[in-house]
């Protein structure tokens, strides 16, 4: 309820584009903010300014947070759960809240809400185009972040009004400072290794089952087959509807012609099943499920076709950033390919990485990043020795044309995080798009 925050004094941690929207949302509903950042000023100086113009001084460079003057504390999920000035808030008695957690208190509208490992953007975002094409406002926001889409959770619930939607993606970092976040349908859509910085394989499949922990028996729970063997699940009080791989096009049929999707590949095929039981769940028309599912041709960086030049297709699918994304990136595309890989490996097992090459249709692979050596290692481990390295992802992508052959595809799928080389993955997506547009104009 939007008047529980009146009168509050609260500190809000991280001038990001999350931190900002909970210090805006909050002071118009006359709550005291307190922003805290750790970085100095100077490098954070655009923030710093749209501060000081919400009438709030900044309390920058890692200074101290007074606890006492506090009713509760709402982190941003880039600071990991054992912080310090996380742990000391908890052993203050300040109630610490993740932006999720304050914007379903802010929320007027119904929610419904995506999490896992993989397939998190292009549920989202289809299941906002079936409720828009059921005719319903629809405010698709949280974790998101495709082309034009980068709403926070909490200046969505503070804009949508009751007869509204909200379509969320949801991380497990959200997930992991929440009390009474409910959305009414809720979808957990696969756990494999991913976080491994942050979270232990235990830590990060409990947060990601935190997404049902508070739904009633009026709710829905959307959760793939593979985890309905977890002991998580006794706790789901919800009504549970399961999806999976197999027999897919069967269940698909019950709400889309499966030929005439435009989205590529098994798991995308999953993507569509989980948000069509999504929107169901919540009453959307069949009729609207279908054109929507139709219609849809995906997101950003995911799968995404760049250009076809001397007969060789290029796709950008920087958001493969864990082993399970790469195998499922493979297992999409049914010609030879060229793989330009490579970053920061977050963790998990590459013996994974390398199975998927050594026994998928692939010609090359083109490695760039930190972890170059270990993926190569790896690979050539495996069996597979048609191994390249390049300084940057322009050299790669010149390695990858020389490397391949008229009918084949070259692929970005690094499998690993971006931040040795990028700011993020849509950066590494773009500036992968325009070293193709390269190519392509020298080809001209």
């Amino acid at each position: 309820m939007q008047e529980e925050f009146a009168n509050k004094t609260i500190a809000v941690l991280g001038l990001a584009r999350s931190g900002m929207a909970c210090a805006e949302v909050l002071t118009a509903l006359g709550a005291t903010v307190r922003l805290y950042d750790s970085k100095p000023e100077a490098e954070i100086a655009g923030a710093v300014a749209a501060a000081r113009a919400l009438g709030i001084e900044p309390r920058v460079g890692g200074a101290a947070v007074d606890y006492a003057e506090l009713d509760c504390l709402i982190t941003s999920p880039g600071v990991r759960r054992d912080a310090a000035v996380l742990q000391d808030a908890v052993r203050a008695g300040v109630p610490v809240w993740s932006e999720i957690e304050a914007a379903y208190r802010v929320a007027r509208a119904p929610m419904m809400a995506i999490t896992g490992t993989n397939g998190k953007t292009t549920t989202t975002a289809l299941l906002g185009e079936m409720t828009r094409a059921a005719g319903l406002k629809t405010f698709v926001a949280g974790n998101i972040a495709a082309g034009e889409i980068a709403l926070p959770l909490i200046k969505a619930a503070f804009e949508a009004a009751p007869e509204d939607v909200i379509v969320a993606e949801i991380s497990s970092f959200q997930l992991e400072w929440i009390e009474e976040f409910r959305p009414r349908v809720a979808a957990l859509l696969n756990i494999t290794p991913d976080h491994g910085d942050r979270q232990t394989p235990e830590e990060y499949a409990a947060a990601k089952w935190r997404i049902f922990e508070n739904q009633g028996p009026s709710d829905t729970a959307v959760i793939n087959e593979a985890l309905l063997g977890d002991a998580r699940l006794g706790k789901v009080a919800a009504k549970v509807e399961a999806f999976s791989h197999k027999n897919i096009s069967e269940r698909l049929s019950e709400f889309v012609q499966v030929s005439g999707l435009k989205l590529i590949g098994t798991h995308n095929q999953e993507n569509v099943l989980a948000a069509a039981l999504m929107a169901r769940a919540f009453g959307v028309p069949p009729e609207a499920i279908q054109r929507a599912a139709a219609e849809f041709r995906g997101v950003v960086h995911r799968l995404e076709p760049v250009a076809e030049i001397d007969g060789v297709r290029y796709i950008n699918n920087s958001m493969c950033t864990n082993a399970d994304a790469f195998v499922r990136s493979l297992e999409a595309i049914e010609q030879p390919a060229v793989v330009v890989m490579g970053g920061v490996f977050k963790g998990g097992d590459l013996s994974t990485i390398a199975r998927a090459v050594r026994d998928g249709d692939v010609r090359s692979v083109v490695l760039i990043g930190r972890s170059a050596p270990q993926i190569d290692e790896a690979l050539r481990a495996g069996g597979y020795t048609a191994t390249h390295r390049a300084e940057s992802l322009q050299a790669a992508t010149e390695q990858a044309r020389d490397l391949a052959r008229p009918g084949d595809v070259v692929v970005l799928a690094p499998a690993c995080a971006s931040f040795d080389m990028f700011k993020d993955f849509e950066d590494r997506g773009d500036q992968f798009k325009e070293a193709v547009r390269r190519l392509e104009r020298v080809a001209l």
